[in-house]
């Protein structure tokens, strides 16, 4: 018995990792589709509806559905409180397998069950704060559909199911959908606002009683109690007494998270960390309830070099027509007479070498020449947030598509005599060639807040526009994938033409399949 208890243990951990991952995947393929929907059909107002619809049957196409055999209880790997974003992400981790109905069930010895329910406000669904939830069964209901018929409702599909549950004792599975509003208070109503579906654990159905509903018509009415014993959730339903008909509104109680998949609510507490140094203001985040801020630093938008780097100026192109005529730029010669970036200004992909050339102060080509990338500064709106295990972070609140330009790492450039004395500090970049370090403990910009993870999004490019010391080129980040608004940004800190030394910790927390427990290997 005792040793099965950690073999259990570890079971559960790798199917709640392997619903976080689900989740993951689902979230980024559905942004990258919306994406290319608003691109190739815009003002088309089910947009979202069709980039759900269409990631969910990609994820089934590639076996990458979670928990596929309906059961009933608990599904492993799900946590009561744990919140979801829309009934898509329900149906790819199991929780509850119905797009549209609320009411899911399965066959149980010739004989339908339930699984699960979620509760809405479509329905006369009414919840009361001592865990009892007056449930309205399906069917007849016009809000649900435009062509639904109101008729009577039948005992039968998920009606019947819901009944035999009650007279088997068999728990049911409740699913909260709520609406949080912009302001961080949660609640049923209102236009202003995002749905969440949040899981509220097991319910037994007590009674099922038949009554005249809103629109004329019977209509079935179950009573559920939650199972004590159970984790309270992130929502709090308040009483509307013995006669509401409505939805309950939801308040926070306790935060619940499912790793890496649900944000809490989080407030701006700097909006401009580069005070206007940076072409979109770079703010700070936490959550509400946090009032922690990044250590103080000067905040730069160009490295600073110590004295003893002699620095010659990049001889430049002589270019005129915005280095169209390729053949005759010199830049483009010293990259192998290959342009490092495409028409969109985004990294070429067959552009292996780690060290480019870019057009630079010394070159006639215009500012906006296509070979002019990196040295205007970030281009994207990213932000600082407190991670959950890792500090701070950085992540981007818009899409960043794959080979585009992020930021660079900046900091004060010195050899090792002069940074060894300050080695100890957080953000120490070495160059990857011979001793010369970027320290961005007391100036820097965003870069120095990036993570490490063993799958990173972002990769570190050397480029060279402004002087010819191949040994002082800059750092550049680039992402190597599409990236969806609101994911963090990370690179390898392993990186084969630079290394960032950490001293604090070498245990890494990116939580990605690849993981191996270490940053340093």
């Amino acid at each position: 018995m005792n040793a099965s208890k950690p073999y259990r243990k570890r079971h559960e951990e790798l199917k709640r990792w392997k619903v976080n991952r689900a989740v993951v995947t689902f979230r980024n393929l559905f942004h990258k589709l919306m994406h290319q929907y608003k691109v190739y059909e815009p003002g088309n107002s089910k947009v979202k509806t069709k980039a759900l619809m269409e990631t969910a049957r990609t994820m089934r196409r590639e076996h990458q559905w979670e928990n596929t055999q309906k059961c009933v209880g608990h599904i492993l790997g799900i946590d009561v409180g744990d919140v979801f974003q829309n009934r898509a992400e329900l149906n790819v981790i199991g929780l509850h397998r119905q797009f549209w109905n609320g009411i899911d069930f399965k066959v149980m010895d010739n004989s339908l069950l339930a699984t699960s329910i979620v509760v809405t406000d479509r329905y006369d669904n009414a919840m009361k704060s001592n865990g009892t939830l007056v449930y309205e069964g399906q069917g007849g209901n016009p809000n649900v559909g435009r062509n639904v018929s109101l008729i009577d409702q039948t005992l039968k599909g998920g009606n019947l199911a819901l009944k035999n549950s009650m007279q088997t004792r068999s728990p049911v599975r409740v699913i909260l959908k709520v609406c949080e509003k912009f302001d961080g208070e949660f609640s049923n109503t209102g236009n202003d606002s995002h749905y969440s579906y949040v899981y509220d654990g097991l319910y037994l159905v007590d009674t099922m009683k038949i009554e005249r509903g809103r629109f004329g018509k019977l209509v079935f009415k179950f009573t559920l109690n939650r199972i004590l014993g159970q984790p309270e959730t992130c929502v709090s339903l308040k009483d509307h007494g013995e006669a509401s008909r409505q939805l309950a509104s939801f308040t926070p109680r306790k935060k619940h998270k499912l790793k890496g998949c649900v944000a809490q609510k989080e407030v701006v507490r700097i909006k401009d960390l580069s005070n206007g140094g940076e072409k979109f203001s770079v703010r700070v985040v936490t959550s509400s309830d946090c009032v922690q801020l990044p250590t103080s630093f000067d905040y730069v938008v160009n490295n600073i070099y110590s004295n003893k780097f002699k620095q010659e100026i990049l001889c430049g192109c002589d270019c005129a027509d915005g280095c169209v005529d390729k053949e005759s730029c010199v830049c483009f010669r010293k990259n192998g007479s290959r342009m490092p970036n495409d028409c969109n200004k985004r990294l070429a992909s067959d552009m292996e070498s780690s060290l480019t050339y870019e057009c630079g102060p010394s070159c006639k080509c215009c500012s906006s020449c296509i070979n002019r990338v990196t040295q205007h500064g970030i281009q994207f709106q990213l932000e600082i947030f407190l991670t959950e295990l890792k500090g701070w972070g950085v992540r981007t609140r818009s899409f960043i598509p794959s080979g585009s330009f992020v930021c660079e790492y900046i900091g004060e450039v010195s050899d090792y005599m002069e940074a060894r004395w300050r080695l100890d500090d957080d953000y120490i970049f070495h160059m990857g060639v011979g001793k010369v370090f970027i320290n961005a403990g007391k100036c820097g910009n965003i870069g120095r807040f990036l993570n490490h993870s063993c799958s990173p999004n972002l990769c570190v490019k050397d480029v060279m526009y402004d002087h010819k010391d191949k040994s002082l080129p800059h750092k550049m980040m680039f992402a190597v994938r599409d990236i969806a608004a609101g994911r963090e940004l990370t690179y390898d800190y392993n990186v084969s033409n630079g290394k960032l030394i950490k001293c604090k910790s070498n245990s890494c927390y990116c939580g990605t399949p690849e993981c191996n427990g270490q940053i340093y290997i």
